[in-house]
């Protein structure tokens, strides 16, 4: 994998698809699923990006080197300024073309994050999981038959209990649970499924998926999946705390949110009411509270170009308890696909804004208003790239450590077998 290069700049400063109703009963549950086991050495060593490593030696690694805080010249004239708190970390190597789409925490000195590498236009390469130890970035070997491609999600509910789900021939969930992975497939041997996102809530986990038939939220409960909802449309995040369950995506009519209770004896699904927004899309989801929930997305009413992305500007909704409202961000053009919170008054979401695209946009709101932070430049532009998008953020994900003001914003930059992937700190102050 050609290795990120950071240019240093100056510092200054869910889905609810139509038609469901409370309590409706779920259809016939997916095929019956399959589980297997694998048994690893514990810790998982994986491969490592040196801490002393030059950047020279780091070049095939999950993060940009150099310091995104440093003063110096621009590395574009169209660059923003890049907000010194965020800074490149170095992470483990992977093979070829990568990204990551997706990081969780799952303590202090414990974080995961997850995509794919070995891609290429014409391949569908090999799901990366890598992990950070306190000290730096490894990646964990994922033995055991699994049979992904991609990894598209992962959820913590602590470093024992670590779920990523992904996709191959069909869909696949593995559990971490300190040292074996144990791999689901929710769907049996059906290859018409795909999951999109895990939600980890203390014995439970859901997993938002699609299939055939629109969008599915399976719920596992220690013992085996079952089918939670049912609904027409596309659900793409899910997250679930304090019994309350967010699934949010779109369907034709715009973006789409659905409530449900996670609670075993009161398991209920209820449709709420969205803002119109034609082209509306829903990619992540965060609840702060049972009264506070805020989902992120775009707005794109056109179809993807060559690229696979289009161009829209990026949504950001805010649930209150009572009805979802669109809150307003100071960025006209892009697109938003992580979002995290400390608290109601410190929300976080990671995206792309299509006036500096080779800088991970970096929103924050403060319990007021969204402001707007860039991470550093994370490939030089060079005159004669590969692909017009070669020097441009593609995809992001962010997640926050509780009981600090310590952020983590992973991606990718470029595309096809151009693409690279990116790890950005915000420590606590």
């Amino acid at each position: 994998m050609v290795g990120v290069r950071v240019v240093a700049v100056a510092v200054v400063g869910a889905f609810l698809a139509a038609g469901c109703g409370a309590g409706r009963t779920a259809r016939p549950s997916p095929p019956a699923p399959e589980r297997m086991t694998a048994t690893l050495p514990a810790p998982a060593p994986g491969r490592t990006a040196s801490a002393g490593a030059t950047p020279a030696e780091n070049a095939r690694s999950t993060g940009a080197t150099g310091d995104a805080g440093a003063a110096g010249a621009a590395g574009d004239a169209g660059d923003a300024a890049v907000a010194p708190e965020w800074r490149a970390v170095p992470g483990a190597e992977l093979e070829g073309a990568a990204a990551l789409v997706d990081v969780a925490v799952a303590g202090p000195r414990d974080v995961w994050a997850v995509g794919y590498q070995a891609s290429a236009e014409d391949r569908e390469g090999s799901p990366a999981v890598v992990r950070w130890d306190g000290d730096r970035w490894r990646e964990v070997p994922l033995d055991g038959g699994h049979g992904l491609f991609h990894v598209e999600a992962v959820s913590a509910g602590g470093p024992d209990d670590v779920w990523i789900a992904g996709n191959g021939e069909g869909a696949v969930a593995g559990r971490w649970t300190g040292r074996a992975w144990s791999w689901e497939r929710p769907f049996g041997v059906a290859q018409d499924y795909r999951l999109a996102d895990v939600a980890v809530a203390g014995d439970r986990v859901w997993l938002a998926a699609n299939g055939p038939a629109g969008a599915v939220v399976v719920e596992w409960d220690g013992r085996g999946f079952r089918t939670a909802h049912r609904a027409d449309g596309t659900v793409r995040a899910i997250t679930a705390r304090a019994g309350r369950v967010w699934a949010v995506g779109h369907d034709d009519g715009g973006p789409a949110a659905w409530l449900g209770s996670g609670e075993p004896a009161a398991r209920v699904w209820e449709e709420t009411a969205m803002p119109a927004i034609p082209g509306g899309r829903l990619g992540r989801v965060w609840q702060v509270s049972p009264s506070e929930a805020w989902a992120v997305g775009e707005v794109a009413p056109g179809p993807v170009n060559v690229y696979g992305r289009r161009e829209g500007e990026p949504l950001v909704l805010r649930w209150d308890g009572s009805r979802w409202t669109r809150s307003p961000v100071p960025v006209a053009r892009g697109a938003l696909h992580g979002v995290t919170a400390f608290d109601g008054g410190d929300v976080w979401a990671s995206g792309t804004d299509a006036a500096h695209p080779g800088q991970a946009l970096l929103l924050r709101f403060d319990g007021t208003r969204w402001s707007a932070g860039y991470g550093p430049r994370l490939r030089a532009r060079e005159q004669e790239p590969r692909y017009d998008v070669s020097a441009d953020v593609g995809r992001t994900g962010i997640a926050r450590v509780p009981g600090t003001g310590t952020l983590w914003a992973v991606g990718s930059v470029g595309w096809g077998d151009d693409e690279d992937v990116f790890v950005l700190r915000r420590a606590s102050r």
